[in-house]
């Protein structure tokens, strides 16, 4: 697991040291590196867009079964996996995306901490090592995931309502003292996913 850590973080430390060169920032480097992981994990997205259809549509045979088997935890599972297997429908499938995004924030935040990238490297009115001194990144972070749930929908599950204010506010609180690069690939890749989003509800409309 360590030699995979550290291959992502030279690969991550290549593109970044080599998009810089082209670009003369390694703010912008971030924001392009950011694009062109979007871009590659494009496929997987659309992947997990047609799951959460998939198991939105099969939310009243998951309540009628849960309904009838409340009391039988083992049959329960067991029909409840005989109707996604029926329906070819993978219930992790929606978490592809996720679970990869979370090396690459591993890489990049070993890639921010370990002298890498100079420390006087700045963007706008941030050096990319340290906090944003402004908080301005944080709070931005938090709207566009609150945006993103927005866009989505909400849940008639009263929980789930409580998330869509409960986990923006999270963001900003996990985020704040994050280095401003990482920061701001989060940022960059929450409102590529705003964008995607936008763009598959409308093609589906």
């Amino acid at each position: 697991m360590r030699y995979i850590y550290n291959l992502l973080q030279q690969f991550f430390a290549f593109l970044l040291n080599t998009t810089d060169k082209y670009v003369g920032n390694f703010g912008i480097s971030i924001i392009v590196v950011t694009i062109l992981i979007k871009i590659l994990l494009l496929p997987l997205t659309l992947k997990q867009d047609k799951s959460m259809k998939e198991m939105k549509k099969l939310q009243p045979e998951l309540e009628k079964i849960k309904q009838k088997y409340a009391n039988d935890k083992q049959m329960l599972n067991i029909k409840t996996m005989e109707l996604y297997r029926e329906h070819k429908v993978n219930p992790l499938g929606g978490c592809l995306p996720i679970l990869i995004q979370l090396p690459i924030l591993f890489a990049l935040f070993g890639v921010l901490r370990n002298g890498i990238i100079p420390k006087d490297s700045s963007f706008l009115w941030m050096k990319l090592v340290d906090p944003d001194p402004f908080y301005i990144l944080p709070v931005l972070n938090g709207a566009v995931s609150f945006l993103q749930q927005k866009l989505m929908g909400t849940s008639d599950n009263p929980q789930m309502k409580n998330m869509m204010f409960v986990f923006p506010i999270l963001m900003i609180v996990i985020s704040y003292r994050m280095p401003s690069g990482l920061q701001l690939y989060w940022l960059t890749s929450s409102i590529l996913a705003v964008v995607q989003q936008y763009f598959i509800m409308k093609k589906g409309a």
